[in-house]
């Protein structure tokens, strides 16, 4: 986006005006996201082709599968023309949805997109990578000197370079990042990390790619300078995201000013104090939301909410939560506020458990006996991954089947335990364990019946191998 436009635009060189135009609401903490944002999106464009003409800004991919779900609950089932729902945060995976979006509002597939250098496919990008760190290890006799521990480093290389591009930074500190006087494997660490200063910009510029992440920041940019410069008649509405990257905060400013344009919070925190608010830092949950505000010149007294659905139930939660999350610096007024928490642990059980095994049988247990009430929903939010197989798998004793956001992976499917075998068979020379751990698999066969194919294993390991 243009430097004028944009000052002009965000009101950075008058925030009163930007103040007064901005259009920012929030659907309050407690409250279902997406059942409250399509339940409002229903009543405000209750017309029929009124609805379908609304196009809806959500972080993920993920995000736009629960709001279609979330508008599928609300129509009860019925047929409805719903809004055009895209994501705007996934860098890998959502690169074709930005693409369309931005050819869609510019107009058509030639206008806009056709300077923007397309993104490096991840599979690619990771093989080259590989490649340049091989040639680097043998140039300098350091590690690694295996593929499979390049690969591993391409990866981790690639992530790095990413959390740079979309922060909008560039890597010019690096050669001043270590003193001169510090240990030799520093100044060797300095010398491979010249491959993302150095040679892979090369490589890209030869092929003619760009990292995901700046390709994905063309592309807000481009939608951001286009609507500044001709808002679009449809309405515009931008849930869920809280600005954490710059190229993402200049499109949801430049949303929240549209004539029919408006950008949802969720969960802003307006019973936290004006002084507790002002030290807030970056560890703060709120973090985000308040430097997108401040972007925007808005103070949270300017923001309203989402007018749909209510949380009273579970007010007094939020603000515990609140509370907890209050900065250190002014942890002075908790006494002030505890007889405000009555109610605030009512429904909330604590079950300790001796291992991870009777802690995945109560919560399967939990789980069933909610899907065993009328009415009543239940998930499970976990960040173990262990846990949640073992939840899973006591689920499945009972025939309850569950759906997984967080997917199995390829190693833990059937088929990539298969080849797992496979190769541990190859690696280790065809010797005993791993040759009938692989031939003893349900998926192989030898081309044969699946039971004779059995038996002839059988005499194999009882006449050679034992």
């Amino acid at each position: 986006m243009a430097r004028d436009t944009q000052e002009d635009l965000f009101g950075e060189t008058d925030g009163t005006q930007s103040a007064a135009t901005a259009r920012v609401l929030s659907i309050p903490a407690g409250v279902p996201f997406v059942d409250s944002l399509a339940a409002g999106l229903i009543k405000q464009y209750s017309d029929a082709p009124g609805l379908s003409r609304v196009r809806v800004l959500v972080p993920t991919r993920r995000s736009a599968s629960a709001l279609h779900n979330a508008f599928l609950r609300q129509s009860g089932g019925r047929p409805m023309l719903l809004p055009h729902i895209r994501p705007i945060g996934d860098v890998d995976i959502e690169e074709l949805a930005l693409d369309s979006l931005i050819a869609e509002a510019l107009g058509g597939e030639g206008s806009g997109i056709a300077d923007i250098s397309p993104a490096v496919p991840s599979v690619l990008r990771q093989l080259l990578m590989s490649r340049i760190i091989m040639k680097w290890s043998h140039r300098y006799d350091a590690a690694p000197r295996e593929p499979g521990h390049a690969a591993h480093l391409a990866r981790e290389l690639a992530h790095f370079i990413d959390q740079v591009h979309t922060e909008e930074l560039s890597f010019n500190g690096l050669r001043t990042l270590v003193p001169d006087d510090l240990a030799h494997h520093w100044q060797k660490t300095l010398k491979f990390l010249q491959i993302i200063s150095k040679e892979w910009p090369a490589v890209l510029e030869a092929l003619g790619y760009v990292d995901p992440p700046r390709h994905r920041n063309a592309l807000l940019a481009a939608l951001a300078d286009h609507w500044a410069r001709e808002p679009p008649q449809d309405p515009v509405v931008a849930a869920g995201s809280t600005g954490s990257t710059p190229a993402t905060a200049r499109l949801l400013s430049v949303v929240s000013m549209l004539p029919n344009g408006s950008v949802i919070l969720p969960g802003l925190d307006r019973r936290l104090d004006d002084a507790a608010w002002e030290m807030i830092g970056q560890t703060h949950p709120q973090f985000g939301m308040k430097q997108l505000l401040e972007r925007m010149s808005v103070g949270r007294a300017d923001v309203s909410d989402w007018d749909t659905m209510t949380g009273d139930a579970v007010e007094p939660r939020v603000h515990l939560l609140s509370e907890v999350m209050r900065p250190a610096d002014a942890t002075d007024k908790w006494y002030r506020t505890r007889t405000m928490l009555d109610g605030a642990l009512s429904g909330l059980t604590r079950i300790e458990c001796p291992g991870l095994r009777e802690e995945a049988g109560v919560i399967a247990l939990a789980l069933r006996e909610a899907l065993e009430t009328p009415g009543k929903t239940a998930a499970l939010v976990t960040a173990d991954r262990a846990l949640a197989r073992r939840v899973a798998a006591e689920l499945k004793r009972w025939k309850i089947s569950v759906d997984d956001s967080g997917g199995v992976p390829l190693g833990q499917t059937a088929p990539g335990a298969f080849m797992r075998l496979i190769l541990g068979m190859i690696t280790n020379n065809l010797t005993p364990v791993p040759l009938l751990g692989a031939l003893k698999h349900p998926l192989c066969a030898g081309g044969d019946a699946p039971g004779r194919f059995r038996a002839r294993v059988r005499q194999l390991e009882l006449a050679i191998l034992r």
